[in-house]
């Protein structure tokens, strides 16, 4: 367990760095990342293979409408499936929750630091005006054309879950 700890924490960080630095986390950092947790789950047999799949599949199966909608990004589902991988379902879903919890308490703090709780309300407002109207699923939130002062690093919300899945629970 302790080396999962190790490698998990190392891949989280790198992770994190990528996004401050270039808002993308590499494919190649996810491809690493599920060989590692493979290659750890094959300890454990049929069973092992059986946990990676599960964890790596229920995060992108439950994530997949945030994503697509530009809520959340590609990269952090893909950070969470690595991290599943390596849980396994029930602690890879247990990170799926607290990072969105921890990614709340950090879009609140956003807010207040960046005061523009009123325009990011009436954004969503509009937003879900858009989809009700047109019955249309649309990217909520596009960095091309709105920028990046509406975001925030979820990766951070991802790494501060994986420590706490890690080293408190």
């Amino acid at each position: 367990m302790q080396i999962i700890k190790i490698i998990l924490s190392c891949i989280v960080i790198i992770a994190v760095i990528y996004d401050i630095r270039s808002y993308t986390i590499p494919n190649s950092l996810i491809l690493l990342s599920y060989v590692l947790a493979f290659l750890l789950c094959l300890r454990f047999g049929w069973q092992g293979i059986a946990e990676f799949f599960a964890g790596a599949l229920l995060p992108i199966v439950s994530l997949i409408l945030l994503q697509r909608a530009g809520v959340i990004g590609g990269g952090d589902v893909k950070l969470l499936s690595a991290v599943g991988g390596f849980l396994g379902i029930r602690r890879g879903m247990l990170c799926v929750l607290i990072s969105l919890f921890i990614g709340a308490i950090l879009s609140l703090v956003s807010l207040f630091r960046h005061k523009n709780g009123r325009a990011r309300i009436y954004f969503f407002l509009n937003y879900i005006q858009a989809v009700v109207h047109t019955g249309k699923l649309t990217p909520y939130y596009q960095p091309a054309k709105d920028g990046y002062s509406g975001t925030i690093h979820f990766s951070i919300a991802i790494m501060l879950a994986v420590w706490t899945v890690l080293w408190l629970l």
